[in-house]
Protein backbone atom coordinates (compact mmCIF):
# COMPACT_ATOMS: atom_id res chain seq x y z
CA UNK A 1 0.00 0.00 0.00
CA UNK A 2 1.42 3.38 -1.02
CA UNK A 3 0.84 6.45 1.13
CA UNK A 4 1.21 9.95 -0.28
CA UNK A 5 3.58 12.24 1.63
CA UNK A 6 3.88 15.89 0.64
CA UNK A 7 7.02 18.02 0.44
CA UNK A 8 7.78 21.70 -0.22
CA UNK A 9 8.87 22.65 -3.73
CA UNK A 10 12.66 22.81 -3.78
CA UNK A 11 14.68 22.11 -6.94
CA UNK A 12 18.15 20.57 -7.05
CA UNK A 13 19.76 23.79 -8.27
CA UNK A 14 18.64 25.67 -5.17
CA UNK A 15 19.66 22.67 -3.05
CA UNK A 16 23.19 22.85 -4.41
CA UNK A 17 23.34 26.60 -3.80
CA UNK A 18 22.43 25.98 -0.19
CA UNK A 19 25.23 23.43 0.14
CA UNK A 20 27.77 25.83 -1.42
CA UNK A 21 26.86 28.52 1.07
CA UNK A 22 27.18 26.08 3.97
CA UNK A 23 30.32 26.20 6.07
CA UNK A 24 32.72 23.67 4.53
CA UNK A 25 33.81 22.19 7.83
CA UNK A 26 30.19 21.69 8.91
CA UNK A 27 29.34 20.17 5.54
CA UNK A 28 32.18 17.66 5.76
CA UNK A 29 31.33 16.73 9.33
CA UNK A 30 27.61 16.45 8.66
CA UNK A 31 27.43 14.85 5.24
CA UNK A 32 30.52 12.70 4.71
CA UNK A 33 30.60 8.95 4.95
CA UNK A 34 34.05 7.60 5.77
CA UNK A 35 35.26 4.42 4.11
CA UNK A 36 37.95 2.23 5.56
CA UNK A 37 39.05 -1.39 5.67
CA UNK A 38 36.73 -4.17 4.46
CA UNK A 39 35.66 -7.51 5.87
CA UNK A 40 33.78 -9.97 3.68
CA UNK A 41 30.97 -12.14 5.05
CA UNK A 42 28.83 -14.72 3.21
CA UNK A 43 25.86 -12.34 3.04
CA UNK A 44 27.34 -8.84 2.75
CA UNK A 45 30.41 -6.80 2.04
CA UNK A 46 31.26 -4.87 5.21
CA UNK A 47 32.83 -1.44 5.19
CA UNK A 48 34.37 -0.03 8.37
CA UNK A 49 34.04 3.69 8.84
CA UNK A 50 37.23 5.60 9.69
CA UNK A 51 35.46 8.29 11.69
CA UNK A 52 33.09 7.88 14.66
CA UNK A 53 29.46 8.23 13.69
CA UNK A 54 29.92 7.37 10.01
CA UNK A 55 27.37 4.81 8.77
CA UNK A 56 28.56 1.23 8.60
CA UNK A 57 27.38 -0.89 5.66
CA UNK A 58 25.80 -4.02 7.14
CA UNK A 59 24.24 -5.51 4.02
CA UNK A 60 23.82 -5.08 0.27
CA UNK A 61 20.81 -7.41 0.19
CA UNK A 62 18.28 -5.34 2.10
CA UNK A 63 14.62 -5.52 1.10
CA UNK A 64 12.21 -2.63 0.66
CA UNK A 65 11.60 -2.49 4.43
CA UNK A 66 15.02 -3.66 5.60
CA UNK A 67 15.03 -1.53 8.76
CA UNK A 68 11.26 -0.98 9.06
CA UNK A 69 9.20 -0.62 11.06
CA UNK A 70 10.38 1.88 13.71
CA UNK A 71 8.06 0.59 16.44
CA UNK A 72 9.89 -2.77 16.43
CA UNK A 73 13.17 -2.38 18.32
CA UNK A 74 16.05 -3.85 16.27
CA UNK A 75 19.15 -2.86 18.26
CA UNK A 76 20.28 -4.19 21.66
CA UNK A 77 23.42 -3.05 23.52
CA UNK A 78 24.78 -4.77 26.63
CA UNK A 79 28.03 -6.17 28.05
CA UNK A 80 30.20 -4.37 25.50
CA UNK A 81 28.24 -5.66 22.51
CA UNK A 82 25.60 -4.23 20.18
CA UNK A 83 23.31 -6.72 18.43
CA UNK A 84 21.46 -5.61 15.28
CA UNK A 85 18.59 -7.30 13.38
CA UNK A 86 17.13 -6.51 9.94
CA UNK A 87 15.56 -8.20 6.90
CA UNK A 88 17.34 -9.08 3.65
CA UNK A 89 15.92 -10.25 0.32
CA UNK A 90 18.50 -12.50 -1.35
CA UNK A 91 17.52 -14.57 -4.42
CA UNK A 92 16.27 -17.42 -2.21
CA UNK A 93 13.69 -15.18 -0.50
CA UNK A 94 13.26 -12.93 2.54
CA UNK A 95 15.61 -13.66 5.45
CA UNK A 96 15.89 -12.20 8.95
CA UNK A 97 19.56 -11.45 9.72
CA UNK A 98 21.51 -10.55 12.85
CA UNK A 99 25.08 -9.41 13.56
CA UNK A 100 27.02 -8.16 16.58
CA UNK A 101 29.36 -5.20 17.04
CA UNK A 102 32.19 -5.46 19.57
CA UNK A 103 32.07 -1.97 21.07
CA UNK A 104 35.69 -2.06 22.25
CA UNK A 105 37.37 -3.21 19.03
CA UNK A 106 34.83 -1.86 16.53
CA UNK A 107 34.78 -5.26 14.80
CA UNK A 108 31.62 -6.99 13.61
CA UNK A 109 30.71 -10.65 13.78
CA UNK A 110 29.67 -12.60 10.69
CA UNK A 111 26.07 -12.17 9.61
CA UNK A 112 23.73 -14.92 10.83
CA UNK A 113 20.31 -15.95 9.52
CA UNK A 114 17.57 -16.36 12.13
CA UNK A 115 14.81 -17.52 9.79
CA UNK A 116 12.56 -16.73 6.85
CA UNK A 117 10.06 -13.93 6.43
CA UNK A 118 6.91 -13.99 4.33
CA UNK A 119 7.60 -10.66 2.58
CA UNK A 120 9.07 -7.23 3.32
CA UNK A 121 6.63 -6.74 6.25
CA UNK A 122 8.10 -9.72 8.14
CA UNK A 123 11.00 -7.88 9.81
CA UNK A 124 12.09 -8.56 13.39
CA UNK A 125 11.54 -7.16 16.88
CA UNK A 126 14.46 -7.77 19.24
CA UNK A 127 14.87 -7.67 23.03
CA UNK A 128 17.04 -9.17 25.78
CA UNK A 129 16.32 -10.56 29.25
CA UNK A 130 18.21 -10.10 32.52
CA UNK A 131 20.25 -13.27 31.88
CA UNK A 132 21.48 -12.02 28.53
CA UNK A 133 19.35 -14.22 26.28
CA UNK A 134 18.20 -12.50 23.08
CA UNK A 135 14.55 -12.86 21.99
CA UNK A 136 13.33 -12.21 18.46
CA UNK A 137 9.91 -12.28 16.75
CA UNK A 138 9.49 -12.11 12.95
CA UNK A 139 7.97 -13.52 9.71
CA UNK A 140 4.29 -12.67 9.13
CA UNK A 141 2.08 -10.40 7.12
CA UNK A 142 -1.39 -11.52 8.29
CA UNK A 143 -0.01 -14.85 9.63
CA UNK A 144 1.22 -16.47 12.88
CA UNK A 145 4.41 -14.99 14.32
CA UNK A 146 7.63 -16.93 14.64
CA UNK A 147 9.75 -16.59 17.78
CA UNK A 148 13.21 -17.79 18.82
CA UNK A 149 15.50 -17.38 21.84
CA UNK A 150 19.28 -17.35 21.55
CA UNK A 151 20.99 -20.55 22.71
CA UNK A 152 23.57 -18.63 24.72
CA UNK A 153 23.53 -15.30 26.56
CA UNK A 154 24.89 -12.29 24.64
CA UNK A 155 25.36 -14.42 21.52
CA UNK A 156 23.32 -14.34 18.29
CA UNK A 157 25.16 -17.06 16.40
CA UNK A 158 22.71 -19.86 17.32
CA UNK A 159 19.04 -19.89 18.20
CA UNK A 160 16.65 -22.33 19.86
CA UNK A 161 13.86 -24.07 17.96
CA UNK A 162 11.39 -21.79 16.20
CA UNK A 163 7.97 -21.37 17.89
CA UNK A 164 4.80 -20.12 16.19
CA UNK A 165 1.92 -18.28 17.89
CA UNK A 166 -1.13 -16.21 17.00
CA UNK A 167 -3.01 -15.83 13.72
CA UNK A 168 -3.39 -13.07 11.12
CA UNK A 169 -0.79 -10.88 12.86
CA UNK A 170 1.57 -8.17 11.53
CA UNK A 171 4.00 -5.57 12.98
CA UNK A 172 5.65 -6.79 16.20
CA UNK A 173 6.63 -4.80 19.28
CA UNK A 174 8.34 -6.51 22.23
CA UNK A 175 9.69 -5.53 25.65
CA UNK A 176 10.99 -7.60 28.58
CA UNK A 177 9.76 -7.24 32.17
CA UNK A 178 11.77 -7.20 35.38
CA UNK A 179 10.90 -10.89 35.90
CA UNK A 180 11.85 -11.69 32.27
CA UNK A 181 8.25 -11.93 31.08
CA UNK A 182 8.01 -10.85 27.45
CA UNK A 183 5.23 -8.44 26.47
CA UNK A 184 4.31 -8.32 22.81
CA UNK A 185 1.79 -6.47 20.65
CA UNK A 186 0.83 -6.87 17.00
CA UNK A 187 -1.96 -5.88 14.64
CA UNK A 188 -4.71 -8.49 14.20
CA UNK A 189 -6.58 -8.43 10.90
CA UNK A 190 -10.01 -9.84 10.02
CA UNK A 191 -11.99 -10.33 6.84
CA UNK A 192 -15.36 -9.29 8.21
CA UNK A 193 -14.87 -7.03 11.25
CA UNK A 194 -12.68 -4.13 12.47
CA UNK A 195 -9.00 -4.83 13.06
CA UNK A 196 -7.30 -4.32 16.41
CA UNK A 197 -4.03 -4.48 18.35
CA UNK A 198 -3.51 -7.73 20.25
CA UNK A 199 -1.41 -8.17 23.42
CA UNK A 200 0.54 -11.35 24.18
CA UNK A 201 2.87 -12.33 27.03
CA UNK A 202 5.38 -15.11 27.59
CA UNK A 203 6.59 -15.96 31.07
CA UNK A 204 10.00 -17.68 31.33
CA UNK A 205 9.73 -21.36 30.43
CA UNK A 206 6.06 -21.09 29.37
CA UNK A 207 4.16 -20.82 26.11
CA UNK A 208 2.97 -17.58 24.60
CA UNK A 209 -0.34 -16.47 26.15
CA UNK A 210 -2.86 -14.23 24.41
CA UNK A 211 -3.96 -11.53 26.86
CA UNK A 212 -6.49 -10.01 24.46
CA UNK A 213 -7.30 -6.94 22.37
CA UNK A 214 -5.77 -3.62 23.41
CA UNK A 215 -7.40 -1.09 21.07
CA UNK A 216 -9.76 -1.26 18.12
CA UNK A 217 -10.40 0.43 14.81
CA UNK A 218 -13.95 1.72 14.50
CA UNK A 219 -14.28 0.67 10.87
CA UNK A 220 -14.05 -2.58 8.93
CA UNK A 221 -11.25 -3.10 6.45
CA UNK A 222 -7.63 -1.99 6.39
CA UNK A 223 -6.27 -0.40 9.56
CA UNK A 224 -2.82 0.32 10.93
CA UNK A 225 -1.88 1.32 14.47
CA UNK A 226 1.89 1.97 14.52
CA UNK A 227 1.97 1.32 18.28
CA UNK A 228 5.22 1.44 20.24
CA UNK A 229 5.87 0.33 23.84
CA UNK A 230 8.19 1.71 26.53
CA UNK A 231 8.75 0.96 30.19
CA UNK A 232 8.31 3.58 32.85
CA UNK A 233 11.17 4.18 35.27
CA UNK A 234 9.60 1.65 37.67
CA UNK A 235 9.89 -1.16 35.06
CA UNK A 236 6.24 -1.90 35.83
CA UNK A 237 4.27 0.72 33.89
CA UNK A 238 3.90 0.12 30.14
CA UNK A 239 3.54 3.29 28.07
CA UNK A 240 2.04 3.10 24.58
CA UNK A 241 1.98 5.60 21.71
CA UNK A 242 0.11 4.88 18.49
CA UNK A 243 -1.17 6.31 15.24
CA UNK A 244 -4.65 4.99 14.39
CA UNK A 245 -5.04 4.74 10.60
CA UNK A 246 -8.66 4.01 9.69
CA UNK A 247 -11.21 4.05 6.90
CA UNK A 248 -9.36 3.30 3.70
CA UNK A 249 -11.28 2.93 0.43
CA UNK A 250 -10.62 3.08 -3.32
CA UNK A 251 -10.46 6.87 -3.22
CA UNK A 252 -8.33 7.45 -0.13
CA UNK A 253 -5.70 5.73 2.01
CA UNK A 254 -6.50 6.52 5.64
CA UNK A 255 -9.38 8.99 5.77
CA UNK A 256 -8.99 9.20 9.56
CA UNK A 257 -5.67 9.27 11.42
CA UNK A 258 -5.12 9.86 15.14
CA UNK A 259 -1.94 10.06 17.22
CA UNK A 260 -2.75 8.88 20.74
CA UNK A 261 -1.31 7.72 24.07
CA UNK A 262 -2.14 5.49 27.04
CA UNK A 263 -0.39 3.58 29.84
CA UNK A 264 -0.93 0.44 31.88
CA UNK A 265 0.15 -0.20 35.48
CA UNK A 266 -1.03 -3.83 35.47
CA UNK A 267 0.79 -5.19 32.40
CA UNK A 268 -1.90 -4.47 29.87
CA UNK A 269 -5.07 -5.47 31.66
CA UNK A 270 -6.20 -1.90 32.35
CA UNK A 271 -5.22 1.22 30.41
CA UNK A 272 -5.18 4.83 31.61
CA UNK A 273 -4.64 8.33 30.26
CA UNK A 274 -1.61 10.37 31.27
CA UNK A 275 -3.56 11.90 34.18
CA UNK A 276 -4.33 8.45 35.58
CA UNK A 277 -7.99 8.25 34.55
CA UNK A 278 -9.11 4.80 33.35
CA UNK A 279 -10.03 4.34 29.69
CA UNK A 280 -13.24 2.36 29.23
CA UNK A 281 -13.19 -0.62 26.88
CA UNK A 282 -13.35 -1.13 23.98
CA UNK A 283 -10.55 1.41 23.47
CA UNK A 284 -10.94 3.43 20.26
CA UNK A 285 -9.98 6.96 19.20
CA UNK A 286 -13.17 8.12 20.89
CA UNK A 287 -11.90 7.11 24.35
CA UNK A 288 -8.10 7.06 24.16
CA UNK A 289 -6.03 10.19 24.98
CA UNK A 290 -5.70 12.05 21.68
CA UNK A 291 -2.61 14.08 20.76
CA UNK A 292 -3.33 14.96 17.11
CA UNK A 293 -6.01 14.28 14.49
CA UNK A 294 -5.62 14.06 10.73
CA UNK A 295 -6.14 11.88 7.69
CA UNK A 296 -7.26 12.38 4.11
CA UNK A 297 -10.61 13.85 5.16
CA UNK A 298 -8.84 16.49 7.26
CA UNK A 299 -6.16 17.09 4.58
CA UNK A 300 -3.40 16.30 7.07
CA UNK A 301 -1.17 13.20 6.99
CA UNK A 302 0.00 11.91 10.40
CA UNK A 303 2.74 9.48 11.35
CA UNK A 304 4.04 8.58 14.80
CA UNK A 305 7.52 7.57 15.87
CA UNK A 306 8.35 5.31 18.79
CA UNK A 307 7.93 6.95 22.18
CA UNK A 308 10.37 7.25 25.10
CA UNK A 309 9.93 7.71 28.85
CA UNK A 310 12.25 9.92 30.90
CA UNK A 311 13.97 8.77 34.10
CA UNK A 312 11.31 10.79 35.96
CA UNK A 313 8.53 8.82 34.26
CA UNK A 314 7.39 11.46 31.74
CA UNK A 315 6.29 10.07 28.35
CA UNK A 316 7.77 11.81 25.31
CA UNK A 317 6.06 11.36 21.93
CA UNK A 318 7.23 12.27 18.43
CA UNK A 319 5.00 12.54 15.38
CA UNK A 320 4.84 14.34 12.04
CA UNK A 321 2.19 16.24 10.15
CA UNK A 322 2.09 16.91 6.41
CA UNK A 323 -0.22 19.70 5.23
CA UNK A 324 -0.09 21.21 1.72
CA UNK A 325 3.27 19.57 0.97
CA UNK A 326 4.89 20.83 4.20
CA UNK A 327 6.17 18.19 6.61
CA UNK A 328 6.71 19.08 10.26
CA UNK A 329 7.78 16.96 13.24
CA UNK A 330 6.58 17.57 16.78
CA UNK A 331 7.88 16.59 20.22
CA UNK A 332 5.10 16.26 22.79
CA UNK A 333 5.77 15.82 26.52
CA UNK A 334 3.07 14.95 29.07
CA UNK A 335 2.64 17.22 32.08
CA UNK A 336 0.96 14.49 34.17
CA UNK A 337 -2.31 16.43 34.36
CA UNK A 338 -3.69 15.52 30.97
CA UNK A 339 -1.87 18.26 29.05
CA UNK A 340 0.95 18.01 26.55
CA UNK A 341 3.71 20.51 25.87
CA UNK A 342 4.45 20.53 22.11
CA UNK A 343 7.62 21.68 20.40
CA UNK A 344 8.08 22.06 16.62
CA UNK A 345 11.32 20.27 15.82
CA UNK A 346 11.72 21.97 12.42
CA UNK A 347 12.59 25.17 14.29
CA UNK A 348 15.74 23.48 15.58
CA UNK A 349 17.05 22.21 12.25
CA UNK A 350 20.29 23.64 10.89
CA UNK A 351 19.55 26.88 8.98
CA UNK A 352 20.32 25.28 5.61
CA UNK A 353 17.71 22.56 6.33
CA UNK A 354 14.84 24.78 7.46
CA UNK A 355 12.99 24.61 4.11
CA UNK A 356 13.04 20.81 4.07
CA UNK A 357 10.35 18.43 5.30
CA UNK A 358 11.01 16.67 8.63
CA UNK A 359 8.83 13.57 8.94
CA UNK A 360 8.49 10.16 10.53
CA UNK A 361 9.36 7.21 10.48
CA UNK A 362 11.67 7.71 13.40
CA UNK A 363 11.57 7.75 17.15
CA UNK A 364 12.88 8.78 20.54
CA UNK A 365 15.17 7.18 23.11
CA UNK A 366 16.73 8.04 26.46
CA UNK A 367 20.32 6.82 26.86
CA UNK A 368 21.72 5.28 30.05
CA UNK A 369 22.57 8.76 31.37
CA UNK A 370 19.01 10.01 30.90
CA UNK A 371 19.66 12.20 27.84
CA UNK A 372 16.96 12.39 25.17
CA UNK A 373 17.81 11.43 21.57
CA UNK A 374 15.71 11.20 18.43
CA UNK A 375 15.83 10.35 14.75
CA UNK A 376 13.73 11.23 11.71
CA UNK A 377 13.71 11.78 7.93
CA UNK A 378 14.37 14.92 5.96
CA UNK A 379 12.84 15.26 2.50
CA UNK A 380 15.11 17.57 0.55
CA UNK A 381 13.99 17.42 -3.07
CA UNK A 382 11.43 18.93 -5.41
CA UNK A 383 8.32 17.04 -6.48
CA UNK A 384 4.70 18.05 -6.51
CA UNK A 385 3.89 14.92 -4.58
CA UNK A 386 6.17 13.02 -2.18
CA UNK A 387 5.75 9.27 -2.12
CA UNK A 388 6.66 6.41 0.20
CA UNK A 389 10.42 5.84 -0.14
CA UNK A 390 11.02 9.16 -1.90
CA UNK A 391 14.61 9.33 -3.27
CA UNK A 392 15.33 12.61 -1.46
CA UNK A 393 14.82 11.11 2.02
CA UNK A 394 17.80 11.55 4.37
CA UNK A 395 18.37 10.51 7.99
CA UNK A 396 18.96 13.08 10.72
CA UNK A 397 19.39 12.59 14.46
CA UNK A 398 19.06 15.00 17.35
CA UNK A 399 19.69 15.21 21.07
CA UNK A 400 18.54 17.48 23.84
CA UNK A 401 21.27 19.79 25.17
CA UNK A 402 20.30 21.15 28.56
CA UNK A 403 16.62 21.92 29.04
CA UNK A 404 15.83 23.90 25.91
CA UNK A 405 18.36 23.36 23.13
CA UNK A 406 17.89 20.65 20.51
CA UNK A 407 20.92 19.83 18.37
CA UNK A 408 20.55 18.11 14.97
CA UNK A 409 23.14 16.26 12.90
CA UNK A 410 23.03 14.27 9.66
CA UNK A 411 23.55 10.51 9.68
CA UNK A 412 23.13 9.53 6.03
CA UNK A 413 25.25 10.81 3.17
CA UNK A 414 23.03 13.20 1.21
CA UNK A 415 22.21 11.80 -2.23
CA UNK A 416 19.11 13.12 -4.10
CA UNK A 417 18.90 9.89 -6.14
CA UNK A 418 18.89 7.40 -3.23
CA UNK A 419 16.32 7.23 -0.46
CA UNK A 420 17.86 6.95 3.00
CA UNK A 421 14.89 6.15 5.19
CA UNK A 422 13.13 3.93 7.75
CA UNK A 423 15.43 4.81 10.69
CA UNK A 424 15.21 2.63 13.79
CA UNK A 425 16.81 3.91 17.01
CA UNK A 426 17.85 1.71 19.94
CA UNK A 427 15.73 2.28 23.01
CA UNK A 428 15.40 0.61 26.41
CA UNK A 429 13.36 -2.59 26.19
CA UNK A 430 13.93 -3.74 29.77
CA UNK A 431 17.50 -4.98 30.21
CA UNK A 432 19.65 -3.36 27.51
CA UNK A 433 21.90 -0.36 28.22
CA UNK A 434 21.39 2.34 25.60
CA UNK A 435 24.72 4.06 24.77
CA UNK A 436 25.29 7.74 24.08
CA UNK A 437 24.43 8.28 21.30
CA UNK A 438 22.05 5.37 20.63
CA UNK A 439 22.64 3.26 17.55
CA UNK A 440 20.50 3.89 14.46
CA UNK A 441 19.68 1.40 11.71
CA UNK A 442 18.43 2.63 8.33
CA UNK A 443 17.79 1.55 4.73
CA UNK A 444 19.38 2.96 1.59
CA UNK A 445 17.36 2.22 -1.52
CA UNK A 446 13.87 1.94 -2.97
CA UNK A 447 10.62 0.63 -1.55
CA UNK A 448 10.08 -1.61 -4.55
CA UNK A 449 6.83 -1.95 -6.45
CA UNK A 450 5.33 -4.79 -4.37
CA UNK A 451 5.77 -6.33 -0.93
CA UNK A 452 7.46 -9.36 -2.49
CA UNK A 453 10.15 -7.63 -4.58
CA UNK A 454 13.63 -9.04 -3.96
CA UNK A 455 15.89 -5.98 -3.85
CA UNK A 456 19.53 -5.15 -3.22
CA UNK A 457 19.14 -2.20 -0.88
CA UNK A 458 21.92 -1.14 1.45
CA UNK A 459 21.43 -1.46 5.20
CA UNK A 460 23.44 0.87 7.45
CA UNK A 461 24.20 1.12 11.15
CA UNK A 462 25.37 4.35 12.78
CA UNK A 463 26.33 5.25 16.34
Amino acid sequence: MVENLMSPTHDRTSLMSIFVKTNRRQLIKGLSLGVGSMLFSPFSQRVFADTPGSPYLISKQGCGRASGYAEANKIISTKGKTHVAWIDSPPEGFRVRVATLNQKTGKWSPTYTVGQAKDNHGGPALTIDSQGYLHIAYFPHHDPFRYRRSKRPHNVSEWEEEIQFGERLTYPTMICGADNTLYFTARRSFKDRPWYVELWEKKPGRDWNRVGPVMHSRHKGYAHFQESLAWGSDHKTIHLCCRFHELTDKSAYGRLQTVAYMKSEDFGRTWKRSDGSVIDKPITVESIETIARGGVDLKKSLRAGCLAVSPKGKPHLIYSTVVKQKGEAWLAVADGKGGWERRRLNDHLLPEWRSFNLIMAGGLSFDHQGQLHGVGQLQTGAQNEKIWGDPTNEIVAFNMVGRDRIQFRSISKFDPKTSHWLPSIERPTGHNVVPEPPGVLFTGGSAGKTNTDLLKNHVYFSN
